[in-house]
């Protein structure tokens, strides 16, 4: 009697333990499956021809209406400006590099888009303090580089009075946006 009992007992919590851990399998797949994105379907929605479908003389005018002026590029340069300050601030000096670079590139192009920009953006930023910091940034000095860094800043700022946007005075970044390793 004793042993059947046990056998019992045995079976009894084989069976809670199983339905334990299948009630915990059901709830994690349920989790699980919650989290789960998937990509958004074209069906149901438009097909992405906007601009096909505007007249062929519509299409310039609304590129540059996407495009928007001159603060997208600003926002890009804002953007290469926190990282290259970073990576010159790290020592690693081949993603400052690549961020100075990138900040040129974007520059260029806002500038193709506005040109009106161009004359205080090279007089006061591009051919002066720009091409400073990429000197420091070359030579991996870092006492250089962050002494490059103010004359930057106030290349910036500079540039920004003479746009009558004075209100735009650039400082120092404070916060890391990408999770770069350091050398």
């Amino acid at each position: 009697m004793r042993g059947s009992r046990r056998f019992v007992r045995f079976v009894c919590a084989l069976i809670a333990a199983i339905g334990l851990v299948t009630v915990g399998a059901v709830a994690a797949w349920t989790v699980a499956m919650a989290q789960h994105q998937h990509a958004p379907s074209m069906e149901g929605m438009q097909k992405p021809d906007w601009l096909v479908k505007l007249a062929p003389a519509a299409r310039t005018e609304a590129i540059q209406r996407q495009l928007r002026g001159f603060e997208t590029t600003m926002a890009e340069v804002a953007y290469r400006y926190t990282e290259m300050y970073w990576g010159g601030i790290d020592g690693n000096w081949e993603y400052a590099a690549h961020m100075q670079g990138e900040m040129g590139k974007a520059l260029a192009l806002g500038l193709e888009r506005r040109p009106v920009y161009r004359k205080s953006a090279e007089q006061l930023f591009l051919k002066g303090a720009f091409v400073q910091i990429g000197e420091a940034i070359q030579k991996k000095d870092a006492a250089l580089f962050k002494e490059r860094i103010e004359t930057l800043r106030a290349s910036c700022s500079a540039c920004h009075a003479a746009e009558k946007h004075a209100f735009i005075k650039i400082a120092v970044p404070t916060v890391r946006r990408n999770p770069i390793e350091k050398p």
